[in-house]
């Protein structure tokens, strides 16, 4: 039985622009998020507490920026790893394939 198997490679191609994109955004937030904080011990006050909260939220940030440029990397991948399927799929189109014996 044969199949005919129609993928519009245009669309996977657009994909990976989107996914260029979002990388883009991530990296731009991720390096401006750390450049950015503004938490110095005293924001909250000299109690313990505060300085406490403040150490909390300044770790966090670190945590967000860092996974953040770790999903950038992936969405990156995942673009490069998209035009290649289309390649693929283009080429195998272009190929001449010979029926079974």
């Amino acid at each position: 039985m044969t199949v005919d198997l129609a993928v519009e490679t245009s669309l996977i191609r657009q994909a990976a622009d989107v996914l260029d994109d979002a990388a883009d955004v991530l990296g731009q937030a991720a390096a401006g998020a750390g450049s950015r904080n503004t938490l110095v011990e005293s924001s909250l006050g000299n109690s313990a507490l505060g300085r406490e909260v403040v150490g909390a939220a300044n770790r966090r940030v670190l945590q967000a920026v860092e996974a953040a440029d770790l999903l950038a990397d992936v969405v990156t991948e995942t673009a490069t790893r998209l035009r290649t399927v289309a390649a693929a799929f283009e080429a195998a189109e272009t190929t001449t394939i010979r029926p079974h014996r």
